[in-house]
């Protein structure tokens, strides 16, 4: 009998050492299950996250792309005004040139025209006046043309209009037509250009009356 009960104690004990232990392990396991859930959601989000992050690089991507394309085009458009700057450069040589073939054309016709005697006493009283009436449009102080420069035009304008040409000195002239040539090149108008090209024309003028009155005077003198 004493067997029996230690033996059915033993069972018992035996028992509820399974019992328990079947317990532990179900209450294990769910916990454990809770783990894996909770870490299956945590490896979703990261999922989730590094897809973000891909979605985010492939518009980094596409942003690099474009900004290359930019890079491309401005490359291609900078390429262009290099071009255009050197065709405008080299129509500037040209212009160039032929405003020096112009002006040389001019004055070897205006000094031809002079020698021939061409132009009257009348001619030269009205280019006088014009040279006068185009000095007016330089004597506002905002303009190339100095102060000193403008007071000394028109003083030797007056000297002109009251004086025979025998009278003047050529230098003078000179210096208004080194002026009126500078003011072509600092501020290119159709009023400096015309203004330069009366100026010559005038001295011209003179220096053909100036060159016969010696002459009339050295045949004089000869005789």
């Amino acid at each position: 009998m004493i067997i029996d009960e230690m033996i059915i104690g033993f069972i018992g004990v035996i028992t509820t050492i399974i019992l328990s232990s079947i317990s532990l392990a179900y209450w294990l396991g769910k916990k454990f299950a809770m783990i894996d859930f909770r870490f299956n959601l945590v490896d979703e989000k990261f999922r989730q996250i590094n897809e973000r992050f891909k979605i985010i690089d492939e518009r980094f991507k596409q942003i690099d792309e474009r900004f290359k394309d930019i890079d491309n085009r401005l490359k291609s458009f900078e390429e262009r005004l290099d071009l255009i700057e050197k065709r405008l450069s080299s129509l500037e040589n040209k212009f160039g040139t032929l405003g020096e073939y112009i002006k040389s054309v001019y004055l070897t016709l205006i000094d031809f025209m002079t020698l021939r005697g061409v132009f009257s006493e009348d001619e030269r009283r009205y280019m006088i006046r014009e040279l006068d009436r185009l000095s007016e449009a330089y004597k506002i102080s905002a303009n190339p043309l100095k102060p000193e420069e403008y007071k000394f035009i028109k003083e030797v304008i007056k000297e002109l209009m009251e004086k025979p040409s025998k009278e003047i000195d050529l230098w003078k002239l000179e210096k208004i037509v080194e002026i009126a040539e500078r003011l072509t090149r600092e501020e290119p108008s159709r009023t400096s250009f015309e203004f330069w090209m009366k100026a010559y024309m005038l001295y011209a003028m003179i220096r053909s009356e100036k060159f016969k009155e010696e002459e009339k005077k050295l045949k004089k003198d000869s005789c």
